[in-house]
């Protein structure tokens, strides 16, 4: 999970504050000042995740899942926000200029979206016998006190 917050938020400063996004001089300011705020609260975020992941904590597992679901929170919105969002488009290049694979259109962006999604999810997956261990844990404790 660190190398997962730590390129997210990499990748998307070196792919997005580029000509092509928002340095571009034909997006409205507004526009870049939303995008460049997009970017520092995924660095933010990356960065509360790391502390969480790597301080000292009894459930560390916790931090783990925590990590990936607000990762997630940031990459899977790339695969709907054009169906919520009329006129918005996952394509940064030139208009009727976007990559297709067998006629649908694939970007780039969704391609990088994609794989931080599956190692999310894969890691969520993983993770989810540490909860289980911790329920079992607690729900003995539980027993015990009941009891003594």
């Amino acid at each position: 999970m660190t190398i997962v917050q730590v390129a997210g938020a990499a990748l998307s400063f070196r792919l997005d504050w580029s000509q092509n996004h928002l340095l571009n001089p034909l997006w409205h300011p507004h526009a870049k000042f939303h995008g460049a705020l997009l970017l520092f609260m995924l660095t933010g975020v990356a960065a509360t995740s790391l502390w969480s992941m790597w301080r000292l904590s009894r459930e560390p597992q916790v931090a783990v899942r925590m990590a990936a679901l607000l990762s997630l929170a940031f990459w899977t919105p790339l695969f709907y926000i054009t169906s919520v969002l009329p006129g918005s488009t996952s394509w940064a290049g030139a208009a009727n200029a976007d990559p297709r694979i067998t006629g649908s259109i694939v970007t780039p962006n969704l391609v990088v979206a994609l794989g931080f999604t599956i190692v999310n999810l894969t890691v969520l997956w993983m993770a989810r016998d540490g909860d289980a261990g911790a329920r079992e844990r607690a729900r003995q404790a539980s027993a015990a006190h009941a009891a003594s």
